[in-house]
């Protein structure tokens, strides 16, 4: 197993924890920010770079861009549905919703138009 993996397990592992940690204690901006720190992205930016080049990481850029839509409605549901229906229903439906507009999204981009 190479280093560079362990390294990805390591880091994934403190920023949940630090996400978990603030949000226990009434902090969700900050547990939020933490969260959503560019450090998996910006590892995995110069992981495809090394591994296939710059090309590679545009596309995956562009992919992250319009996959967000898909993100945004699963956390729309967590944020609307949480109290209503309880963390499990809302994680479930959440997921959903994101498969469902990922697929679409998957699928529109597959028609070749011309």
């Amino acid at each position: 197993m190479e280093v560079k993996y362990i390294i990805y397990f390591f880091i994934g592992g403190i920023i949940i924890s630090l996400v978990t940690y603030f949000a226990s204690h009434a902090k969700g901006l900050l547990a939020a920010f933490f969260a959503n720190l560019p450090v998996m992205t910006f590892l995995t930016f110069l992981t495809i770079y090394f591994e296939a080049g710059e090309r590679a990481v545009t596309e995956y850029a562009k992919g992250l861009i319009i996959m967000l839509f898909p993100w945004l409605g699963y956390i729309f549901c967590i944020i609307f549905l949480t109290e209503r229906l309880g963390l499990i229903p809302s994680l479930a439906t959440g997921l959903t919703v994101y498969f469902i507009f990922s697929y679409i999204i998957i699928y529109i981009s597959n028609i070749k138009w011309f």
